[in-house]
Formats: C-alpha cells, sequence, structure tokens
C-alpha cells in the first residue's frame, strides 16, 4: 500500500514539473490531472479519431460543469457566462417563434448546443489556468496529432501522391476545406512562433528540422486540399501579420533592422519559388475551374449560374437573403438553412439531398436566429479582441500570443465567409483551443486585477 502512495505521489510530482498548477479555479491535484488529460486527449484525438475525441470533450465538458458550479461560480457571473446565456436564450427565442408561427418546420425541442459549443474555449481556458506553458503543450499536442492524421486518419503516402498528382485530398476529415482550415491555422502557428521555436537552437538541430518539416507538410497539405478559400484568406492572413508586424519592429529598432528583413525575404522568396516550380501547376488549374461560372456572375445573370462549387453558393446565397428579411429577428430556428436549400427547385437533387448549409456561417447564423443571434455572435468578437488586446498591454499575454490571435482571426472570419465552420466540430475544435490559449491569459489578468483590487481595500 506503502508503495502504491509513493507511485502516485512521484506521479503528481512528475506531472506538475509538466504541467503548471492551476491558478485560476481552486481545484484539488488529482483533478487538476484529470481535466488536463481530458483535454489533451481531446486535443490529440480530434484530428485522428474524431468519434473517440467526442467522448472525452463530454466527459471534459461534464466535469467543467461540476467544478465551475461547486467550486468557481464566480467565473459564471463573467462576460463570458453573459454571452452565454445570451446564445442559450436567443436559441430558445427562435425555436418558440417557430413553434407558433411554422409548427410544421419547427424542431421538436430547442437544440442549444449550435450556439453553445462555440463557447467550448471558455472551458478550455479555466484548465489551462492562465498558463502560458499549458497553452502551449495543448498547442504542441493538437500540432502533432494533426501532422500524424494524413497517415493515421487518411490514406497516407498514396493520398500525398494523389495530392501531387493534382487531385483534391481530404486525409480523413469532413472534407477537404476542414483538412485545409486546420493545417492553414497550423501553418500560421508556426510562422508566427518560429522565433520562440528556434529561440534557443542551432541552424542545424532537431528543433530547427522538426519546424521545417512541420512547416512543409503543413504547406502542401494547404496546397493539396485545392480550398480556394483557405488559400486567400491565409495570403490576407499572413500580410496582415507581415505589416502589424513591421510596424512593430520599425518602432522598437528602426533602420538597424532592414538587413535582417531582407535576410529572411531571401530564403522566404526562395522557398516560395521552390514550391511553386513543384506544385504551381495545381494551384493554376484549380484557379481556372470555375472561370465560366466567374464570367456569368459578373454578367448579372444569375440564371445562367452552373450549380458548380461556386454556383452552389451563390444561388443558395441569394435565396437566403429573401429568406434572412422575412424573419430578420429571429430567424428559422435550426432547421432554417436547410429551408433554403430545399426551396432551390432548380438545384440538383443531388446536392439537395447532400447539402444541409449555406457555406457560409455568417447567412447560416442569420437564417437561422436572424440578427439577435448574429449581435452575441459579434458582440462576443469584439469583446475577446478587446480583452486581448488589454491583457497584452498589461503584460499577461505575450506578444506572440497576441499576434498570433490577430492572424488567426483574420483566417477565421474570412474562412467562415465560404464554410459553415461555425456549426461544424471541426471549427469548434479549432476555434476552441486556439481562443482558449488566448483567454486563460484575459482571465488570468482579470484574477490579478480583482485580487490587487482586494488588496487595496
Amino acid at each position: 500500500m506503502l508503495s502504491i502512495k509513493n507511485f502516485v505521489k512521484d506521479w503528481k510530482s512528475i506531472f506538475f514539473q509538466f504541467w503548471q498548477r492551476n491558478e485560476l479555479i481552486d481545484v484539488s491535484a488529482n483533478l487538476q490531472m484529470l481535466g488536463a488529460a481530458l483535454l489533451l486527449l481531446y486535443a490529440a484525438l480530434f484530428p485522428l479519431a474524431s468519434n473517440l475525441a467526442d467522448i472525452s470533450k463530454t466527459l471534459f465538458i461534464v466535469l467543467t460543469l461540476w467544478v465551475l458550479f461547486t467550486r468557481g461560480r464566480n467565473w459564471l457571473n463573467s462576460p463570458v457566462g453573459w454571452f452565454f446565456a445570451a446564445s442559450l436564450l436567443v436559441q430558445v427565442l427562435s425555436w418558440a417563434g417557430m413553434l407558433v408561427e411554422y409548427p410544421n418546420w419547427a424542431e421538436s425541442s430547442p437544440k442549444l448546443h449550435r450556439m453553445g459549443q462555440w463557447f467550448l474555449f471558455a472551458a478550455i481556458a479555466c484548465w489551462l489556468g492562465g498558463s502560458t506553458r499549458n497553452t502551449l503543450i495543448l498547442w504542441l499536442t493538437a500540432l502533432i496529432a494533426l501532422l500524424l492524421a494524413p497517415w493515421i486518419a487518411g490514406g497516407g503516402f498514396s493520398e500525398w501522391a494523389y495530392g501531387a498528382m493534382g487531385q483534391r485530398v481530404e486525409f480523413g476529415f469532413h472534407n477537404a476545406q476542414h483538412t485545409a482550415l486546420l493545417f492553414g491555422v497550423a501553418l500560421l502557428g508556426l510562422a508566427v512562433f518560429t522565433k520562440r521555436i528556434l529561440r534557443y537552437s542551432r541552424l542545424v538541430s532537431v528543433s530547427s528540422l522538426a519546424w521545417v518539416a512541420a512547416v512543409g507538410i503543413c504547406a502542401l497539405a494547404v496546397l493539396y486540399t485545392q480550398t480556394r478559400a483557405i488559400w486567400f484568406a491565409l495570403a490576407i492572413s499572413l500580410l496582415t501579420l507581415l505589416i502589424v508586424y513591421l510596424v512593430v519592429v520599425f518602432r522598437k529598432q528602426g533602420k538597424d533592422i532592414w538587413l535582417r528583413l531582407l535576410s529572411w525575404g531571401a530564403v522566404i522568396g526562395v522557398a516560395m519559388i521552390a514550391l511553386w516550380m513543384k506544385v504551381g501547376d495545381v494551384v493554376i488549374n484549380r484557379l481556372g475551374l470555375e472561370r465560366n461560372t466567374v464570367d456569368a456572375l459578373l454578367s448579372g445573370n444569375l440564371e445562367s449560374i452552373p450549380y458548380s462549387s461556386i454556383g452552389v453558393r451563390v444561388h443558395s446565397w441569394h435565396a437566403a437573403i429573401n429568406w434572412i428579411a422575412e424573419r430578420p429577428l429571429l430567424g428559422w430556428g435550426g432547421k432554417g438553412r436547410r429551408l433554403v436549400i430545399q426551396s432551390l427547385q432548380d438545384m440538383p437533387s443531388e446536392f439537395q439531398n447532400s447539402i444541409g448549409h449555406l457555406h457560409n456561417s455568417y447567412l447560416d447564423l442569420l437564417v437561422n436566429y436572424g440578427f439577435l443571434g448574429a449581435l452575441v455572435w459579434g458582440a462576443l468578437n469584439c469583446w475577446l479582441f478587446l480583452a486581448a488586446y488589454k491583457s497584452w498591454r498589461k503584460g499577461f499575454l505575450p506578444g506572440d500570443f497576441f499576434l498570433f490571435y490577430i492572424g488567426f482571426m483574420v483566417l477565421w472570419l474570412i474562412a467562415n465567409c465560404f464554410e459553415s465552420y461555425l456549426f461544424y466540430s471541426s471549427g469548434h475544435y479549432i476555434f476552441g483551443i486556439v481562443v482558449a490559449g488566448i483567454v486563460t491569459h484575459i482571465f488570468k489578468s482579470k484574477s490579478a486585477t480583482e485580487q490587487t483590487q482586494a488588496l487595496s481595500q
């Protein structure tokens, strides 16, 4: 019995050398270990086995709710808690309105998870405990799992070969758009955290070689998924980060930075040229597929637009506008976007039977839950950005974290214009783990401010 106790004690000691203690919620060491284990399990399993990830996520959410209601009620009375309550209220009101006016189109009960899933980040942030190290461990776990996904969940080397030959690949995810989003965010993170990753390594070292390999895998995965929306969103995001970085650097270091920038520019330029020579044909072919659709769209003749990748979006978006105008405040409930698709009489039956969303998160949100639903989403993101900015200014949020958050949100907001990531598990996953890493520092800043105020009184 004594040996078992010693083993447990030693295991706890080893664990807390790896995972920093929680500074946000007052829980025992055993609960901290359980919460961290479920969180890391979810982060690792989603890219590899999403069904198992759902189990770990459910257990994690149940544990979080129990802890918050028993030991952390102060966190429920926070802006995030009020946004969460507002999301639940909007969904109930939308459902009730449909039940009264269009009972045949109303769902049997309100499905609160559709907007509720957005707030997974808050639960994750609580268990990260305000720790930068814990956040980096979470993100590293998700990155390693993502890099392994093509070989474990996908088709392995054969699928990579198909991608190199110009075929679209998915690597075991829901479809290529979702694969592109995950690898695009990973590529963005690797770019932003380059200095942190390579800070203490030599030019040729394990960490530098691993970084190069990870960047190469993510870049090729984004290209081979042939998702134009992510290409566009990633390009705008990287450009935004470059502008922000240059403004900050020039303010701090002035003209002395020119030589370093030119050196890095030359390295990146050579890499881009080499990559283009390898996969340039894939990009050109993908961009040229919708030339006739774009011509028809520019001519203004919507009826002549075929039901291609872009055509499906144009027709469904055009129809959605009329549905939104009819019920602008609370929308059409959980079945709203499906009703829009079914109203398109000219859409081929194979599309009507397989498509259940509008390929645009914002139109999905407006159709389902109206302007009140959109107001909750918009207000939440405004609060997140302002709180992140304040936490960075106070020194609680590291500068590269804030930079990554800016880049991620640019990519995320643009990508959701062309796919309904807000309502898919892949969107919940990536938004949850990325934003949680920012919000845990916001919570730490809030906690520190409250402690300071309490001491001053």
